[in-house]
């Protein structure tokens, strides 16, 4: 999965915990970890850059941001670096690299708006307070990953990353930290929003209902919202509410009236008022899943969604008309078109579907130089706004 982050800029920083608990055997373990991701990264001073800091009673400087800028260097400090030993002092680590590692004079490209990555990797419990340290460095833009290495403290991680219910990963688990990372940077950059056929049965139905919670769960929505009916971008703040709410939607059933879904869509959805971010130059994005004919046209409608610069996928599930999903679909349509045989099958997609909609939003956000907002003000919103919509008129009602 790494390679998908490939020809896209990053600055990330890990952070070592290099105390005597975490012995050499593990020590040398996180090394190959490190290493196995970075030799996925296209590493370059105009592409992804890496620092290193390790801590244990102090916090020490590896390597800067801009002192290995092509990747043979870089995986030569890898492993090189020492271990350090002593204690745990994460929270006085976290602070260090706020001052010595994520500005412009060691190499961070925040001004730049490329996206800045801070990924902090414990084995235990810090000797020191780390949720105001933590909340300072997201505070500044800075979207922080924990991995827990060994029998670590889910409690302080959470306090790191600055969320709940966190799942706990390995040193093993690196191809989902590229999952993680990837859906971290996509939701800086975008607004999605789930359009959804209700002309479909209600085991079909159910199976979508899965379907959604399986893919938001995988790409790591912080906060972000399914809607139905009344509800728009704006309307869930957190992960639970949208989980709970995809959980209890009901099944209305009804036809399919794809092109006047189209419509409400731009007219309703991607707009200031209901939560979308295009006037800050948020990607916008929708993903129609449809399992049959539209009793309308959409061809028009789907041109002046993506006319309003909404970014269009088309998910095809059993008896779906091939050409309905090429005319929604954005440019170049192999990117943009999806489609399964049957509803069983449809987690074979997510994994796929989740790295084309990271890939695409990432590449798109990290090439447009006026975004008209900071990037300290995408982390501070940094969530995926989604929906969810069976048919028209479940929405006028």
């Amino acid at each position: 999965t790494w390679e998908l982050l490939l020809t896209n800029k990053a600055d990330i920083v890990f952070l070592v915990d290099g105390s005597s608990s975490i012995g050499i055997p593990n020590f040398q373990q996180v090394r190959v970890f490190l290493r196995s991701v970075v030799s996925g990264l296209d590493i370059g001073p105009d592409k992804v850059r890496v620092g290193l800091a390790q801590f244990s009673n102090e916090p020490h400087k590896e390597f800067l941001l801009k002192d290995n800028l092509d990747a043979s260097s870089l995986l030569t400090a890898i492993d090189t670096f020492p271990y350090r030993t002593g204690g745990t002092k994460t929270g006085k680590a976290i602070d260090f690299l706020i001052s010595e590692y994520f500005t412009e004079e060691a190499g961070s490209r925040a001004n730049q708006r490329v996206p800045q990555i801070a990924v902090v990797i414990t084995d235990g419990d810090s000797e020191d307070e780390v949720e105001e340290p933590a909340q300072r460095l997201r505070q500044k833009g800075v979207i922080v990953f924990a991995i827990g290495v060994g029998k670590a403290n889910q409690r302080e991680l959470e306090d790191i990353v600055g969320m709940k219910k966190i799942n706990m990963y390995n040193l093993e688990g690196r191809t989902y930290l590229g999952f993680l990372l990837l859906s971290a940077l996509a939701e800086k950059f975008a607004d999605i929003f789930f359009l959804l056929d209700g002309g479909m049965t209600a085991s079909q139905f159910q199976q979508i209902k899965s379907f959604l919670i399986r893919l938001s769960r995988q790409l790591n929505f912080g906060a972000s919202a399914y809607r139905l009916a009344q509800v728009y971008l704006n309307s869930f703040r957190t992960k639970d509410e949208l989980l709970n709410f995809i959980k209890i939607l009901p099944y209305r059933g009804g036809g399919t009236n794809t092109g006047a879904a189209l419509n409400f869509t731009r007219e309703n959805i991607f707009v200031t008022e209901k939560g979308s971010r295009k006037d800050k130059g948020v990607e916008q994005v929708a993903v129609v899943i449809t399992d049959g004919d539209s009793q309308d046209a959409v061809s028009e409608e789907a041109t002046e969604l993506r006319r309003a610069g909404v970014t269009v996928y088309s998910v095809g599930v059993e008896n779906a008309n091939y050409e309905e999903l090429m005319m929604m679909a954005s440019y170049p349509p192999q990117k943009h078109v999806f489609i399964v045989d049957s509803f069983t099958k449809l987690k074979s997609l997510e994994q796929s579907l989740q790295k084309t909609l990271c890939y695409n939003i990432i590449r798109q956000a990290v090439s447009v130089g006026t975004r008209s907002s900071s990037i300290k003000e995408g982390v501070q919103n940094h969530f995926i706004k989604s929906a969810i919509f069976t048919s028209l008129p479940a929405l006028i009602n």
